[in-house]
């Protein structure tokens, strides 16, 4: 059995980090059987390891990249993995799964809600190319849609991390409401020590209540479900229906990190392929937006609100948007339902 293939369950916990509480509690098999991360019987016995200062319980799994470590209630995983690189236990294409996340995170450290039952990762990338630059974000994201796609779980990439179910009201090129799209899923990378870890998280069971999102949200949360509105669980139910494909996070998530470092893989050249992927499933290509808190990508320490339309993403990682004054691109910004603009609300000329 290759290295790579295996399982690894961290039986005892992690310790904290700093002053913080333990990144992971213990988590024994009998308890990972009866939760949401179960993994499929196959009748291979766990066998205790110790490396570096860590023990875990490990066993083989067929079709693995790199090991999967799998974790009770975490404080999120991206420290679960952060503790693992600095162990040196973390190579590319490994991840980690926990149960739960106390302190999970998204985009401007905003705290993102993580109960039981729905899927909170973490992925180490490559170190090469798209994954050292800028465009390392959409990128990832890309990839993730288009696994969740061969799932036959329809998504949208809204720029540059954040995954989108559209209802069936949606009609492009008409940008959608607040209601109109679910954000089911997201993405959060940090760097630690050399190594870019993507922090993914979809929304599998329940999602949180529009009283609980800031004031200037831009979509609501939603849970996320295949074409047909089956759960991508199957002991999850989504409109009175169960879906038997899946049974468990842990086989979704083998699947899909399966299916994103198959994609990765096959489309790998010598030029840039992820734009094109990213276009395929690019949200609100054609809309009229409005793109707050604007970062030209020529001048990034200056930030305006701006409208334009969606064209598509550069290989850089930028948004391309189509203005009144020519076409722009933009390395930060946050995506909303375009509004009447004023005097302040569109990419100034230039002088």
């Amino acid at each position: 059995m290759h290295e790579s293939a295996v399982i690894r369950l961290l039986h005892e916990g992690l310790p904290p980090i700093g002053e913080q509480e333990p990144t992971a509690l213990p988590f024994t098999p009998e308890a990972l059987d009866a939760s949401p991360l179960a993994v499929p019987a196959d009748g291979a016995l766990w066998e205790e390891r110790e490396e570096n200062g860590l023990r875990w319980l490990e066993k083989p799994a067929h079709g693995l990249r790199a090991p999967v470590y799998i974790t009770g209630p975490a404080t999120s995983t991206l420290d679960v993995a952060r503790i693992l690189v600095e162990k040196g236990l973390f190579p590319e294409w490994a991840s980690a799964l926990s149960l739960s996340q106390s302190a999970g995170r998204g985009q401007m450290r905003r705290a993102w809600s993580s109960p039981s039952g729905n899927l909170y990762s973490a992925l180490r990338l490559p170190s090469s190319a798209p994954f050292d630059s800028f465009a390392a974000a959409p990128a990832c994201g890309a990839l993730v849609a288009e696994g969740l796609s061969r799932e036959r779980c329809p998504v949208m990439l809204k720029w540059p991390n954040d995954l989108l179910q559209a209802a069936d009201t949606f009609s492009p090129p008409v940008m959608p409401g607040r209601e109109d799209c679910r954000k089911v899923g997201g993405m959060l990378l940090e760097e630690r020590r050399g190594a870019l870890i993507a922090g993914i998280g979809l929304n599998l069971v329940s999602c949180p209540p529009t009283s609980s999102l800031r004031d200037n949200y831009a979509f609501s949360a939603g849970v996320l479900c295949r074409e047909d509105g089956l759960p991508l669980l199957g002991n999850a139910l989504e409109n009175g229906k169960k879906n038997k494909d899946i049974v468990t996070i842990f086989t979704l998530w083998k699947r899909l990190a399966d299916a994103m470092f198959s994609c990765y893989a096959n489309e790998k050249a010598p030029e840039p392929w992820w734009p094109a992927l990213a276009l395929r499933r690019l949200a609100f290509r054609g809309c009229h937006v409005t793109l707050a808190d604007a970062c030209p990508e020529k001048e990034t320490t200056v930030r305006i609100p701006c409208e334009g339309v969606v064209e598509g993403v550069t290989a850089s990682g930028a948004l391309c948007l189509s203005t009144a004054y020519g076409t722009a691109t933009f390395l930060g910004g946050s995506l909303l339902p375009a509004k009447e603009a004023d005097s302040n609300d569109v990419f100034p000329s230039p002088e």
